[in-house]
């Protein structure tokens, strides 16, 4: 775990300022490939703003279709970093994955819930913006609202098997490297640089997933809420 943080703040410490936004997101393809999430995602925080109940869902998390590519979409995140730090990038993205894996299954997780990787994309992005911890609490009722706005079946029916591999991969990757950048933070502050590059591509992932000012998000045991 350290051996991965040490790889975010290197590599973002040798980013420059002019790619810095968005730097640690889910790929230069992210518009093309995975429109119809801004859509889930706008629905399941809207339907669910001041309205979740931490019922439980209805239809079962949605499984990915298609074979494990870990390695080649931790490849294709490396590629928003400078060329010297690629490689040690990828290592660090699959770590992640490695990492998240491991989440899922203490929180009860399928392994290829597509919600709960979207969930962890969405927590680990705002612990980074917000400068706040998320409980685990508030983790599984972000993928429970995640899962009542059903989006990931309507985005199944869209999408090939592929293309959900890939979303599932890099939410995941992302989300828990973001987590895992947060926590160091908190141990060991970095310059400020550095900090402000990784806030920056927190918020501008928020806003590209959400549709919506990252300012307004909030997390809490009801889940994502809007603030007024």
């Amino acid at each position: 775990m350290k051996y991965t943080v040490f790889l975010l703040w290197a590599a973002l410490a040798a980013a420059p300022s002019s790619r810095a936004q968005g730097l640690v997101g889910l790929g230069m393809d992210y518009p093309a490939t995975t429109a119809p999430l801004i859509n889930f995602a706008n629905m399941a925080v809207m339907n669910n703003n001041s309205m979740n109940t931490g019922a439980s869902a209805v239809e079962r998390p949605a499984r990915m279709m298609g074979r494990p590519a870990v390695q080649r979409n931790a490849q294709e995140l490396a590629r928003m970093f400078p060329a010297a730090s690629r490689a040690k990038m990828t290592q660090g993205f699959e770590q992640s994955m490695d990492v998240y894996q491991q989440v899922a299954a203490k929180m009860g997780w399928q392994r290829d819930d597509l919600e709960g990787a979207l969930a962890a994309f969405i927590v680990g992005n705002y612990m980074v913006f917000a400068n706040r911890e998320v409980q685990d609490a508030e983790f599984a009722a972000v993928a429970e609202q995640l899962r009542r706005g059903g989006g990931a079946r309507r985005l199944a029916e869209k999408q090939s098997a592929e293309a959900l591999r890939n979303l599932y991969e890099k939410s995941a990757m992302v989300g828990a490297f973001m987590a895992l950048a947060y926590k160091s933070q908190q141990q060991k502050v970095q310059p400020e640089h550095v900090a402000a590059n990784l806030r920056n591509s927190a918020r501008e992932n928020l806003k590209r997933v959400l549709g919506t000012d990252p300012d307004r998000l909030q997390i809490g045991e009801r889940g994502v809420i809007l603030a007024r």
